[in-house]
């Protein structure tokens, strides 16, 4: 069997966790799931990851100090982040620091999938 395609995904809403738990099920993914970039950092810590998905908006630590902290670790994770209406700019500024993509709130099961198997 093959090693599981191993994802960090960060959101500060724990609905979404959940239903991304849901979408990912029965699928060859290792799925963790951090509340904020300082969560996430621990498991980076721990444990290297094959694709880290990362809200840009979250308390304690947002998905652009988290992605500028990845670089400064490991360059070549692809770092995903998830962006709502309204956050062009930060989208795009998470481009400018090195992030992979992009994905678009709200987003549906084929929408995260599809971003994986770009991945994987």
């Amino acid at each position: 069997m093959n090693k599981p395609f191993s994802i960090l995904f960060v959101d500060d809403d724990p609905n979404i966790r959940r239903m991304v738990e849901l979408f990912l099920k029965g699928r060859n993914v290792e799925l963790q799931c951090a509340g904020n970039g300082r969560s996430a950092l621990k498991y980076l810590d721990q444990k290297e990851y094959d694709l880290i998905f990362t809200d840009i908006q979250m308390p304690e630590m947002d998905g652009l100090t988290l992605l500028q902290e990845v670089r400064k670790k490991n360059s070549d994770v692809p770092v995903v982040v998830i962006s709502a209406f309204g956050q062009e700019s930060a989208s795009r500024r998470a481009m400018e620091l090195g992030a992979s993509s992009a994905l678009s709130k709200p987003f549906d099961r084929n929408g995260i999938i599809r971003v994986i198997e770009q991945y994987a």
